[in-house]
Parts: structure tokens; C-alpha cells; sequence
């Protein structure tokens, strides 16, 4: 700043005034120039401004430098961290993929006490847990309400099939009961197990063909045809089955009382047995089926006897 403001002095104006004598001791004395101290002040003030707008400049420069410089290490700092965060993870995915087949593998174990497997499935839920993501949870979540909402769904069809399975068998066994009770069979237990296996739950229809939502029990019933005494199917209600039973003695003619002669050979059934047989079925006009059955229930009327339990 001295250099400055000397350079600045030099180029001022100077008054040399000689009085005459030889004394010099009043050359370039500031009282031969009354504007002196304002143009010197003014010189300073100018050189103090300039010299401000220079250090502001060269302290914008270096702020610019300094950010440079750390806009720099910033970018290496961040590689750096994402390099280590990357290995960081990778050595944590190593040590969970270890405890969770550690897991798995004390629980593959059978002998398992139930507490023991209780503890372990918490532990391992929690570790696998604790390495999931947000979203990753949440579709983990999603997945465990699905399939637990499959599971429920699965029980809930299995108990409607089961009591459905049910109801039908109870209205078909009380429907064919019922039915061999009103046309005086010997043993309703037989005609139940006769037409059991032939037997059906249909739904019902009204006169304009559409479902009421009730059911029915039809039976596919092995029949005769009157006329060429072929061996038919014909689809009959319990009691209309029963009843037909009944019209055909040479096949059920033991099972119904009304079958039976009474008085001497009492025990006898008319049509297809030999007086004096006990009311024994001829098994040649029965079907495989129906003499299964008849020997498992009823080996008597064909001539067999039970086999003790």
C-alpha cells in the first residue's frame, strides 16, 4: 500500500517557491499548497477501495477453488462409501444365508422337542425379517395373507363338502328306511343296503325346469322290462324303487313279509324258490351286486351260512 500511495504522491503537482535567500528548509512545505491534505486523502480513500475489490475477488476466487477442491473429494468420498456399503452388505448377506441354513437345518431334524421348534421357527422369522426391505416386507405380508386366505378357504370348502356329504347321506339312508318300513320288509337295514349304492341326490326343478334349490334322492334301479324281460335301468324315487322290489319276488321275493306263504311250508316266499327252501333267493337271477350284498347282510336266504365274528 506505501508503494501505491507513493506513486500516487509523485504524480501530484509541486510549487517550488524561492524566497531569494539560499535557505531550501520550505521546499515542498504543504503550506505552499492549500489543496494538498484533500488530494492526498482522496488518493488514499481510492487506493483503500481498490485494494477492498481485490481482496473480495481473490476471496470469491479462493471460495470457488475451496468448493472445486471439495465438490471433488465429495465425489471420491462417495464412491468410496458406496463401495464399502456394497461390500458391508454383501458380508451381512453371507452371514445371514449361514444362520438361516443353520436354522433349517436344526429344524429338518424330527427329533425336535416342539418348544425347541416353537423357539427356532421364531428366531428364523425374525432373522429373515430383519433382512427384508420395506417392499420386500410388505409382498412378504401379502403373500402370507394369501396364503393364509387359501388355507382358510381349503378348510372351509372341505367342511361344506363334508356336512353336504353328510345331509345327503342322512336324507337318502331315512328316505330308503323309510320306504322299506312302509312296504313291510323283513329287515330295512338290507333294503337301505340294496339301493344305497345306487342311489343319488338330484336337485330339484319345478314345471318351467328351474332349480327350487332343494334335492332330491333318485335311485338308478336294476330293473326288468315286462314285455322282453331284459335287464333295464330305470330311474325311481325310494318308495316307487321299494315298491317295484316288491313286483319282482323272483329276485326280492324274502325281503318283503307280504312275499311269504303262510301256513304249511310257512317260511316259503312264492316266486323263484323252492317250497321248503325257507324263502331262499335263486342267486342266478341276481345281479354281482346285489348277491354281494345279500351275502355279506343275509347269507341265510341264499343258503349260506353266517360266518362268525
Amino acid at each position: 500500500m506505501t508503494s501505491e500511495l507513493y506513486k500516487l504522491y509523485q504524480t501530484l503537482p509541486t510549487l517550488a517557491c524561492f524566497g531569494g535567500g539560499d535557505d531550501a528548509s520550505n521546499l515542498g512545505d504543504s503550506n505552499l499548497d492549500p489543496d494538498y491534505d484533500g488530494r492526498t486523502k482522496s488518493a488514499e480513500e481510492e487506493a483503500q477501495k481498490a485494494k477492498e475489490e481485490a481482496d473480495r475477488k481473490a476471496a470469491e476466487a479462493r471460495e470457488l477453488a475451496e468448493e472445486a477442491r471439495r465438490n471433488r473429494e465429495k465425489a471420491f468420498s462417495q464412491e468410496e462409501l458406496n463401495r464399502f456399503l456394497a461390500d458391508d452388505r454383501r458380508k451381512h448377506i453371507e452371514k445371514y444365508t449361514k444362520l438361516e441354513s443353520s436354522y433349517k437345518e436344526i429344524l429338518a431334524d424330527k427329533n425336535l422337542q416342539k418348544e425347541q421348534r416353537d423357539r427356532m421357527e421364531s428366531e428364523l422369522a425374525d432373522l429373515q425379517k430383519s433382512f427384508r426391505t420395506k417392499e420386500q416386507q410388505a409382498e412378504y405380508e401379502r403373500k402370507q395373507e394369501r396364503v393364509q386366505f387359501q388355507s382358510e378357504l381349503e378348510l372351509t370348502k372341505t367342511a361344506a363338502t363334508r356336512w353336504e356329504s353328510l345331509y345327503k347321506s342322512s336324507v337318502v339312508d331315512r328316505s330308503l328306511q323309510d320306504a322299506a318300513i312302509s312296504a313291510e320288509a323283513f329287515n330295512p337295514g338290507q333294503i337301505v343296503g340294496l339301493l344305497r349304492p345306487l342311489t343319488k341326490m338330484q336337485e330339484e326343478t319345478d314345471e318351467q325346469g328351474q332349480v327350487t334349490g332343494g334335492f332330491t334322492p333318485l335311485i338308478d334301479f336294476p330293473d326288468i322290462d315286462e314285455t322282453s324281460r331284459e335287464q333295464i335301468i330305470t330311474l325311481r324315487t325310494p318308495g316307487e324303487a321299494v315298491q317295484r322290489m316288491k313286483e319282482l319276488p323272483e329276485l326280492y321275493g324274502n325281503l318283503f313279509k307280504a312275499n311269504v306263504v303262510s301256513g304249511v311250508g310257512a317260511g316259503s316266499a312264492t316266486g323263484g324258490v323252492q317250497s321248503g327252501d325257507g324263502g331262499r333267493i335263486d342267486p342266478t337271477k341276481l345281479t354281482a351286486e346285489q348277491y354281494r350284498k345279500i351275502r355279506k347282510d343275509n347269507p341265510e336266504a341264499l343258503g349260506l351260512k353266517r360266518q362268525s365274528t
